[in-house]
C-alpha cells in the first residue's frame, strides 16, 4: 500500500470518479436530499463567497484533483487557475479535461507540492486548498509557501476534514489503540493523512503571516456526503471497478462508515476557513 499520496491518487483515480463522481471533496448538503454532484458543486460555491474574483484574478488550487473546481471557477469568473498536484495522474486526466473544454488557455495544470510549489512570490490572489492539506504534514511549510505566493491583499481559503475536540494525551492513546483495526482501514482507503482541529489551523495560518483569520465548522453540512460514497461504492463490492479489486472498494465502503461514525460521536468534522495576507489593521 502506498503511503504518498500522489502515489495513492495514482491508484485510485479512476475508482473515485465511479464512487464521488468528478469532485474529488464532500459535499454541503443544505435540503440532506441532494444527490453527490449538486452538493459537491455547493461546497465550490459556499468557498467562493468567501472571495472576490474576476476575469484578470490569478487563483493558484493546491491539491487540484482532476480539475473540476478548477473548471467551476472559471466558467464563473473566466479568471486564470493554475492547479498543482502531486498525483501525475490527476494532473494528466485535468489537463486532458481542460483541453477537451476549450480552457487551456485559462486552466493549466502541473506535478507540483503544496509544500513547495515552485510559483513565483507575489503572483497569485487566491490560494485554493480544497481537501488536501490533511495529506501535507507540514502544515507550517504549506502556509508559508501560500503566503509567499500571494500578492498582498491576497486571500487563502480551504475546507478540510479536522479533528473535531482536543482529548487529553492519555485518552487519545486509548482511543486510538481501541480503534486500531478502524484507523488502519481509514488509512487504506484515504490514504495517509494528519488532521488538525480547526484552531490548530488557524494558529499555523498566522504564525505564516496571515491576517483577519476566519473559521467556521461545518460538519452537518459536509456529514450526508459519506453515505452518498457508501452507496455508490457498495455496487461495486463483488465486481471491483477500475483498477480497485472487490476486497478493496469493500475497504472504501466501509471506510465510510467508520468515518461517518466517527462524525457522528464528535471525533471528526468539517471546516472552512479565510485567510488574508496583509496588514491585520490597515493604516489609513
Amino acid at each position: 500500500m502506498p503511503l504518498d499520496a500522489g502515489e495513492h491518487y495514482d491508484r485510485i483515480t479512476e475508482a473515485w470518479m465511479e464512487f464521488m463522481g468528478n469532485n474529488f471533496h464532500f459535499g454541503y448538503f443544505e435540503e440532506g436530499g441532494e444527490d453527490i454532484a449538486k452538493a459537491s458543486e455547493r461546497l465550490v460555491d459556499r468557498m467562493l463567497e468567501l472571495v472576490e474574483l474576476d476575469e484578470n484574478s490569478r487563483v493558484l488550487d493546491v491539491g487540484c484533483g482532476i480539475g473540476t473546481p478548477a473548471f467551476h471557477i472559471h466558467r464563473r469568473f473566466g479568471c486564470y487557475v493554475e492547479g498543482i498536484s502531486t498525483s501525475r495522474r490527476g494532473v494528466e486526466e485535468a489537463n486532458r479535461r481542460s483541453r477537451e473544454l476549450g480552457y487551456s488557455e485559462k486552466v493549466r495544470f502541473r506535478v507540483a507540492d503544496g509544500q513547495d510549489n515552485q510559483s513565483p512570490d507575489n503572483s497569485f490572489d487566491v490560494v485554493w486548498i480544497m481537501e488536501a492539506a490533511h495529506l501535507m504534514f507540514d502544515k507550517a511549510r504549506l502556509f508559508s509557501e501560500c503566503h509567499r505566493v500571494l500578492r498582498e491583499g491576497g486571500v487563502l481559503v480551504m475546507c478540510d476534514i479536522v479533528t473535531a475536540r482536543l482529548i487529553p494525551p492519555h485518552r487519545g492513546l486509548w482511543h486510538f489503540l481501541r480503534h486500531l483495526p478502524a484507523y488502519y482501514r481509514l488509512l487504506k482507503a484515504w490514504g495517509p493523512a494528519q488532521l488538525p482541529t480547526l484552531g490548530n489551523y488557524v494558529d499555523r495560518l498566522v504564525e505564516a503571516g496571515f491576517t483577519r483569520v476566519l473559521a467556521l465548522d461545518i460538519t452537518p453540512y459536509a456529514a450526508p456526503t459519506l453515505s452518498r460514497w457508501r452507496e455508490n461504492a457498495l455496487p461495486h463490492v463483488r465486481s471491483g471497478v477500475a483498477g480497485m479489486s472487490p476486497r478493496e472498494v469493500k475497504n472504501f465502503v466501509r471506510a465510510c462508515e467508520i468515518l461517518d461514525n466517527f462524525f457522528r460521536g464528535g471525533i471528526f468534522g468539517y471546516g472552512m476557513i479565510r485567510a488574508e495576507k496583509g496588514e491585520a489593521f490597515p493604516r489609513d
